[in-house]
């Protein structure tokens, strides 16, 4: 297997094929589901045993999830501002009266 060149563009493309059949597509939810269609789409035209195909969707979902946990740290690391470097402290806390 070659090594996958996903890309914003590839994705934004991808996505706006899809709303070209269904505008519904629009929502992320609809086109993950045409996407994983697709997927087993073609996956059901493989002529192979039905536990390799299993095991193939196992495999699957599990970069699938590796994917989305990937992507979805960047996003955190690109939104999360970098804390203050720590200091000392001196003070003297006193309850109100």
């Amino acid at each position: 297997m070659s090594e996958l060149q996903l890309s914003a563009k590839l994705v934004g493309d991808i996505q706006q094929v899809l709303q070209q059949h269904d505008p519904a597509s629009t929502d992320p939810g609809v086109t993950s589901q045409y996407l994983v269609a697709v997927v087993g789409f073609l996956l059901g035209q493989q002529d192979m045993p039905a536990t390799e195909k299993s095991d193939v969707m196992d495999q699957l979902a599990a970069f699938m999830r590796h994917v989305a946990d990937d992507v979805g740290n960047q996003k955190k690391q690109a939104v999360a501002p970098t804390p203050p470097p720590q200091q000392d402290a001196f003070g003297i806390w006193k309850p109100k009266s």
